[in-house]
C-alpha cells in the first residue's frame, strides 16, 4: 500500500507549511497549493486521497473549489480548515460535500487525528 496523497491549500504559507510537514512526517505525500485555482485544477486531477482546504483564498474561495468539484463529479474528501468560523459557514461548506471542518486556530495533532478518521474511513492510512 502506498502513502496517502494529500493536496493542501492553504494561502497562509506558514500555517500550509505546518499542516504539510506534520503530515509528511506521518508518512504523507502532500502537495500544497495557495490559491482556490491551483486547488481546483489539482483536484480534478484524481491524483490524490484527501483534501485540506482553506475557505479564504485568492482565485477562489474553498467553497467555490467544492462546489465546482461538485459540478465536475470530483469524488475528493475535504477537510475545510477556516477562519470563518460562524454557523451559515460551516453549514454551507458541509452541504457543498465537505467531511469535515476544522475552526482556526486549531492544534495539528487534532488536524492530522481527522486526517487519520477520513483516510481510515476509505481504508487508507497516513502511511501507507
Amino acid at each position: 500500500m502506498s502513502a496517502a496523497r494529500i493536496l493542501v491549500a492553504e494561502d497562509d504559507r506558514v500555517v500550509s507549511m505546518l499542516v504539510s510537514r506534520s503530515l509528511e512526517a506521518s508518512g504523507a505525500r502532500v502537495t500544497a497549493v495557495y490559491d482556490g485555482i491551483d486547488a481546483y485544477e489539482l483536484g480534478k486531477s484524481g491524483e490524490f486521497d484527501l483534501a485540506l482546504l482553506d475557505q479564504v483564498m485568492p482565485g477562489l474561495l474553498g467553497a467555490e473549489v467544492l462546489q465546482r468539484w461538485s459540478d465536475d463529479g470530483v469524488d475528493l474528501p475535504v477537510i475545510m480548515l477556516s477562519g470563518l468560523t460562524s454557523e451559515e459557514d460551516i453549514v454551507a461548506c458541509l452541504d457543498l460535500g465537505a467531511v469535515d471542518f476544522v475552526r482556526k486556530p486549531f492544534n495539528v495533532r487534532e488536524v492530522l487525528a481527522r486526517v487519520r478518521v477520513q483516510l481510515r474511513a476509505a481504508g487508507l492510512s497516513l502511511e501507507g
